[in-house]
């Protein structure tokens, strides 16, 4: 049964993030929307009638990164996080990748480190960097900057 013209969902109406929530949630399908861009008159007419479409495919683009990179993150640790309720420790499962941080340390600063103090040293400083590039104070920590 086909809603009425007042029930049913348009792009014309709404601003771009409701587009976009309606496409996440599954209340509108992305088909439909670019249906309604073809019947605008093309994608430049389009967006020239309503910015809000643009504003809501770049939300919808990002959105997609943003699942590319769960993805990516979910790859990598899923053979890791097996290791790890297999009963194996932390530093048994990064002891290839932190022998070799030890030997980079004692070769190139004449540092002698443990795997522990090679975690704490690469969380302590590349961590709370990328946790500050990504806009996260760690207010507190020796490492971080001053904001």
């Amino acid at each position: 049964m086909n809603k009425s013209k007042s029930q049913r969902i348009t792009p014309a109406t709404m601003t771009g993030e409701q587009i976009a929530d309606a496409i996440l949630y599954g209340t509108y399908t992305k088909t439909a929307l670019w249906s309604f861009i073809s019947r605008s008159g093309g994608a430049d007419a389009a967006h020239a009638k309503y910015p809000q479409l643009a504003v809501a495919l770049h939300i919808l683009k990002q959105e997609r990164k943003k699942a590319k990179s769960a993805r990516a993150v979910k790859t990598i640790l899923k053979p890791l996080s097996r290791q790890y309720a297999d009963g194996q420790s932390l530093t048994e499962i990064l002891d290839p990748v932190l022998q070799s941080y030890r030997r980079l340390y004692r070769e190139k600063l004449n540092l002698d480190m443990t795997p522990e103090q090679v975690i704490l040293f690469l969380v302590a400083t590349d961590g709370v960097e990328n946790l500050e590039n990504y806009g996260y104070s760690v207010a507190g920590f020796p490492t971080a900057t001053a904001a």
